[in-house]
Order: structure tokens, then sequence, then C-alpha cells
């Protein structure tokens, strides 16, 4: 028996568990590189998987390679019931494999070496040896072969582009929980503390689990972000040591990120490091999927309106709110009163962007079977002479003409959602490229709107949609 809080968050891997029984059910042996984030739930997909199937599921540990080859053993006799591998211990790798071809035999097997990495780096012809045994033996079994692990960049630098190329047969990227799944590990909160705990964990079930609809939200920021014996405390610096071996600059990018620094010229500003090396440093997270480039939805890839976003809610929350206040939480008393003076207070205000506006996005994408959602900003005469001035539209999604099929406006605030969004739209769009033929507009609200904005969605009901919380998780 699991418990309930698992069992939900694991249910919802439809996908993910759709795919690797596709490849249970192939008729051809099948070689499998899976990885994901740190904390993203990859151990408990194979675990699921791997139980209700013949299997040998091996979760490395980063120690000597002796140790990891006896454990390897251990587990290997408990799983086959062959005594003789506790007696005598596999020295090598080659013997590892061969005792795996034997277990096989020829009956559908699962076999996952999970935490790759500790393997490999003990044992630098690893993924030769692998290559070898999947060309020589392997790959005639009736095998479903698994390695994974959770350090990002070395799986795609080194395994998916390097030893396991021309190799494995397919591979997936075990990634968050989408905003509608996330919340069922706390039906009972309102939807819009939903929203605010998806803004600071993100899709991390390892996260979401603790937050239960049993304590209100913010007992628990206090009790697992702030209080210093919480499990979330020192989650970022460990997240990040694991993928950096010098992490320093990067968080002060980050902190920088977090407090709304977001053009490479504030970070550096605000870091004192130069522009060129803010870029090497945001193309490092890129790649870990911690930050990501943001360009106006219609621009190019190439345009030089560029900002950036933490993609990592949790990483946005801590460097927003914990990290810069670490002198200060020193006991539960500072952290209570840090909580009641800071992060409370401030908590919608960090709600509102990114999590409300790309919520809000992913709805109307959904709504419009839009090709692409996205923010625009761009320069837009005032009406005054000629002077211009920088102009955001929260919502712009594209049809995959590349035109414009609906804009909208996104308020995450006490005061309800007014006609003056409308006036802005209407303003704005003509110096949107491609927007002539937008078809409808999106109020997105966290309360409210006001009597014009529900007398202009009722006259037009086919071009105005109103949006709130509760629309989201219907």
């Amino acid at each position: 028996m699991c418990n309930t809080v698992f069992c939900v968050a694991f249910w919802n891997r439809t996908d993910d568990l759709a795919a690797l029984d596709d490849h249970w059910h192939s008729p051809t042996a099948e070689f499998l590189v899976l990885w994901g984030r740190r904390r993203v739930g990859k151990t408990e997909l194979l675990t699921h998987f791997a139980e209700s199937r013949r299997s040998f599921y091996f979760e490395a540990t980063d120690v000597a390679q002796v140790e990891q080859l006896a454990d390897l053993s251990k587990e290997l006799a408990r799983i086959s019931g062959n005594p003789l591998l506790v007696q005598q211990p596999l020295t090598s790798w080659t013997a590892a494999l061969t005792a795996i071809t034997q277990f096989v035999s020829d009956q559908p097997t699962v076999i996952v070496f999970d935490e790759y990495q500790y393997l490999a780096r003990r044992e630098s012809g690893l993924g030769s040896l692998i290559n070898h045994w999947w060309r020589t033996v392997a790959r005639d079994l009736p095998i479903v072969f698994v390695i994974a692990g959770s350090e990002v960049s070395f799986f795609e630098r080194e395994v998916l582009a390097g030893e396991t190329y021309g190799r494995r047969t397919g591979q997936m990227h075990v990634l968050p929980f989408g905003y509608r799944d996330a919340a069922l590990f706390h039906p009972g909160y309102s939807p819009e503390d939903r929203i605010r705990t998806y803004a600071v964990c993100g899709g991390m079930p390892y996260y979401l689990e603790r937050f239960t609809d049993d304590v209100p939200l913010r007992e628990h920021l206090l009790r697992h972000t702030l209080y210093r014996d919480g499990f979330l405390y020192e989650e970022a610096d460990l997240l990040l040591r694991q993928e950096l071996p010098e992490p320093r600059n990067y968080m002060s990018v980050l902190r920088a990120i977090a407090q709304g620094h977001t053009k490479n010229s504030e970070v550096a500003h605000h870091t004192q490091l130069d522009s060129s090396q803010i870029g090497q440093i945001v193309a490092t997270l890129e790649r870990l999927q911690l930050v990501r480039t943001i360009r106006p939805v219609t621009a190019t890839d190439r345009s030089n309106k560029t900002s950036y976003e933490i993609l990592n809610g949790f990483l946005s929350y801590y460097f927003r709110f914990v990290d810069p206040a670490k002198s200060r939480l020193r006991t539960r008393h500072d952290a209570e009163q840090y909580l009641d003076e800071v992060v409370w207070p401030g908590i919608d205000a960090f709600v509102s962007k990114p999590a409300w506006e790309l919520l809000c996005q992913e709805h109307v994408r959904d709504a419009e079977s839009a090709a692409a959602v996205g923010v625009w900003w761009g320069m837009v005469p005032t009406g005054e002479g000629r002077r211009t001035k920088q102009q955001e539209i929260d919502i712009v999604a594209l049809r995959h003409d590349r035109s414009v099929v609906a804009t909208g406006s996104c308020k995450w605030t006490n005061s309800p959602l007014d006609r003056g969004e409308e006036d802005l739209l209407i303003r704005t769009e003509p110096f949107i490229p491609s927007a002539k033929s937008v078809t409808r507009h999106y109020f997105c609200s966290r309360e409210s709107f006001t009597d014009g904005v529900h007398r202009l969605a009722e006259n037009e009901p086919d071009r105005i949609r109103l949006v709130t919380p509760v629309d989201l998780y219907r």
C-alpha cells in the first residue's frame, strides 16, 4: 500500500507510463535513456513501472566502484535467489553484465540502472562496455534496459550525445507536473491557494507532496522554507551544487533575476559581472532547464529583445525570499516575524509574474488550439505628439501561420480588473506584428471584474472571455 498523496501524484504520469509500456510490449529488445531533474519523480516512475514486471532495479550511490559492485551483487542475489553472489561478489562490470544476462535468460525483464552518473564516474569505460554488451548480447534478449539519472547536464552531454548515441532505442525526459495535476496534492485548497502553491513548488512532486491541504499554505512556507531545519531550506544550494562545480556566480545571477532584474544589463549591474559572463551563465542555466530567455512571441530567435525568467518555481521563490534573508532567519521567532512582515505580504506579487501569466497563457493555448502563446512588448505611441513608451501585453496567441488569434491581460491583485485593459489591448494591437485578425480578448483576474468588463463580456461573448482561478481547474 502506498500513501494517498503518492498514489494521486503518480497516477497522473499516464503519458510516461504509456510510453514505457509501449517499450515493454516491443517485439525487440529496448535500450532507454531516462533523465529528469532532481526531485521530479523519476525514481518513483521507474519503480512503479518495474514493480509489476519481472525486473532488476539497481539505484547507484556515490561510493567506490568495489562497493557499487558489491551492492549490485547483493541486490541481484536477493532478486535472483542466488546466494553465491553474496559469498562471491562481482568484481568487474564485465562480470556484472554477464550475471545480468544470465538473470534475464529467456524471460521478459526490465533492467534499471538508476543514478547511472555515479557508476560512469567510477568506471570511465562503462559506456563502452555497455555498448559492446548491447551490440553482442543484450539486443537479442527479451529485455527493456534503462539507464537513468538526475544530472541533466551529464545525461544530455555524456549519455544522449555521447556513449549511447546509435545504441539506444528511445529516450524519455521526465518533466515536472502541470498545474492541474499538481493541484491534486492539495484538493482542499482554494483555487487561489493552489496557484500560490504551484508558484512556489512548480510541478515538483517531492515538494508538492509535503504541501498538504490539512495545513494552511503560509504554515507550509514557514515550516518548510524559512525554519532552518525545514526540508527546503537548503534545497536550492544542494540542487545547484549537484549540477555545477562552482555555483557562486550562478546563484548571484539567479538571485538578481528573482528580484526583478531580468535584462542582461540589469543582471550585470546588479551582480557586477561582465555582460558576456552573464550570457555564458544563463546559457548553462538554460541547458539545465532552470532559466529561459524570453523574446516577444512574434519575434525570431535572433531578436535582441530579450529578458530572463527562472523556470524552476522553487528557485524563483528561494532567491526572492529565502536566500537574501538567511542571516536574519536565525531562530524560529525570526522566521515567523519574517513571514509576517515580508513573505506573506509579498507572496501575491511573486505569484503574479511569471506563474499566473504562464498559467493563463496555457489556458489560452488550449482554448484557442494556438501554435504558440507568450508575452509581447514593444514601443507604442502615447498619443502625445511623437512620444512613445514601451508597452507589454501579457498574452499573445499565434495561429500556425504566425498571425495573432487572441490577446489578453492578466491581473493577480485585490482589485477587480477594469475596462482600461480592453482599451489598452485595442490601442496596442496595431503595433503587434500580424495582429490584424485578432478574434478574442482574454481577461484573467484573481479577484473579479468591474461591471463595465462584465457588460462587455455579456454583449460580446464570442469576443470577450473572462478567466478566474476557478476556470483554470474546471
